[in-house]
């Protein structure tokens, strides 16, 4: 009875490797927002991290040091800056058991009071089938965090350009 549990059990795991093996390695969630306001003045709150306070759900204000490319603590996370110019801020998103995780936030100036922001999380997934079946959940997880976030980055800019 055991041994057969056992094998059982085998059967399941290698079952469940091998439909996530189908499985993409990496998920992408992308959301993104119309402000009306100049790309400048979106970029004063997305190009500075420690301007992320202002309009990031959940974000530790206690900073080490005001420096433009230093790091953060979000959560469980540190964030640090990748790249980093006028259109576009790339960050790594590393915390105790996670790697690989970068976020993009790119700018796109449709008139001069009006910006486009497009803002995506990237995750690489290890080859665990529980990894690659979760990831599939990411869009329901992080989706309506990225969301709001930008929600209220748009409320922060216009009201501060405005």
């Amino acid at each position: 009875m055991v041994k057969l549990a056992a094998i059982s059990l085998i059967i399941i795991f290698l079952l469940f490797t091998g439909i996530g093996l189908f499985l993409p390695s990496s998920v992408t969630v992308t959301r993104k927002l119309f402000i009306n306001a100049s790309a400048d003045n979106v970029r004063f709150y997305t190009n500075n991290i420690y301007h992320w306070k202002y309009w990031l759900n959940n974000i530790d204000t206690n900073y080490a040091s005001p420096a433009q490319n230093a790091t953060i603590k979000l959560g469980a996370y540190t964030i640090s800056v990748l790249k980093n110019d006028s259109a576009t801020i790339v960050t790594g998103w590393n915390g105790k058991h996670t790697k690989d995780r970068v976020c993009h936030i790119q700018l796109y100036s449709e008139a001069p009071n009006a910006t486009t922001v497009y803002m995506s999380f990237q995750q690489h997934l290890s080859w665990l089938p529980w990894d690659r079946l979760g990831g599939m959940l990411h869009d329901e997880v992080i989706g309506p965090s990225m969301q709001a976030s930008l929600e209220k980055l748009k409320e922060v800019v216009e009201k501060a350009s405005g």
